[in-house]
């Protein structure tokens, strides 16, 4: 019994581990965002360019899931993270030094290539340690962590940046990784099972699964609309004469934290709405009416609306995934690592996107142009849950 308790409290503190390495990953990735007119100025750097800071994050994240697994399981996930951790940390002097934006996007590069194996490397482990207990609640924590990160890069980042700079403010976040090695000593250096590696035909067959690809589709339009709000706000606000507030403008990310709520309130909502089919429905038909909000030209319009924008966007979030799983599984499908690598592969490759694309409308072409895309991105993913609603799970 003694024993049994030490391995619960070793696994329970290499949770909390992996916990504050998924924040910090999240922190690093979008701390970015509330700084980017101060940055394009800085740097001298057109404003279709600056989400790239971003997008390469994006990128590699949807390029990890399909090759990182196999790493982990030849190199192990403890000299992986001591590894990763210890350039990102140091990566933080050449955002310090940088000059140039050639310079910091070179460094977000290294950043975006890196943060994809410790994020690969958290989940890896938290289904090893938990794979005989509770592993859904355990792989909520982990969802929780990232919104906390994301939440702790956009709104601190923009506080911080208003009072110690863009430069000091994302190297301070860079050396939030330092931290995490001290802890990270409890990691296992190798996790239960090994890395199965995948063809390229294996992914092409869960595709061909009736309702697997239209659904991987709506969650690529969600993300898509979404990195491109996260990335415009700041120019937006700029274009409306609230450029120089960097504290405000991370502010203006608050809303987001009803991803939060939203995660929590799954359950209670499916039994209001009276099956999952029936919330996910809603959610979508919520974040197409809430982008309504960003059109008046008023601050205070769009801070209100992303709190709805938000809401719909994570309950389609929280839904969609374990809709894909089911189908899959339904049809014949039992890897999970598959299917869920093909989910997290599409999910960031619509983020990629997003986080350029609109950009780039909206500078060519103005606000309404921008608004257009989202909207049709968002009126595809109504129109194709509607149009497989009979193939969805009930529950």
């Amino acid at each position: 019994m003694p024993h049994q308790h030490v391995r619960q409290d070793l696994a329970i503190k290499t949770y909390v581990c992996l916990l504050l390495l998924t924040a910090c990953s999240y922190t690093l990735m979008y701390g970015p965002q509330p700084m980017f007119n101060i940055i394009s100025h800085d740097l001298d750097v057109d404003r279709a360019h600056i989400g790239l800071l971003v997008s390469v994050f994006m990128l590699a994240l949807s390029v990890a899931p399909l090759c990182v697994g196999l790493l982990l399981s030849r190199v192990g996930i403890r000299r992986a993270v001591f590894a990763t951790c210890s350039i990102l940390a140091l990566s933080g002097l050449g955002i310090y030094v940088s000059d140039s934006f050639a310079v910091l996007l070179s460094v977000r590069i290294v950043q975006g290539i890196l943060v994809p194996v410790v994020l690969t490397s958290a989940m890896a482990c938290v289904a090893s340690l938990f794979r005989h207990l509770d592993l859904s609640r355990a792989l909520a924590g982990f969802i929780t962590a990232s919104l906390l990160g994301s939440l702790t890069g956009r709104i601190f980042g923009g506080v911080l940046a208003a009072h110690c700079g863009w430069r000091l403010t994302l190297t301070i976040f860079s050396f939030l990784f330092v931290a995490s090695l001290y802890f990270a000593r409890g990691i296992p250096s190798k996790f239960a099972g090994q890395s199965q590696h995948h063809h390229l035909s294996d992914y092409f067959r869960v595709l061909r699964q009736e309702g697997v690809g239209p659904l991987l589709l709506v969650e690529a339009c969600g993300i898509f609309t979404f990195a491109a709000i996260g990335n415009l706000i700041p120019l937006r606000l700029a274009e409306l004469g609230q450029g120089g507030h960097e504290g405000f403008i991370g502010l203006m990310y608050l809303g987001y934290s009803i991803g939060l709520v939203a995660s929590l309130a799954i359950n209670p909502l499916k039994r209001l709405f009276g099956s999952a089919k029936h919330l996910v429905l809603f959610g979508s038909l919520l974040y197409v009416v809430s982008l309504t909000t960003l059109i008046p030209d008023t601050t205070w319009t769009i801070f209100a609306g992303l709190w709805l924008i938000a809401f719909g966007e994570f309950i389609v979030h929280a839904l969609t995934p374990g809709f894909i799983n089911q189908l899959a599984t339904h049809a014949g499908e039992t890897d999970h690592g598959l299917v869920n690598g093909l989910f997290l592969s599409c999910y960031y490759l619509g983020g990629t996107l997003g986080s350029w694309l609109p950009g780039f409308m909206y500078v060519r072409f103005g606000w309404s142009s921008c608004l257009g895309c989202m909207f049709f991105a968002q009126t595809l993913a109504v129109i194709l849950i509607v149009t497989k609603s009979r193939k969805l799970p009930v529950h």
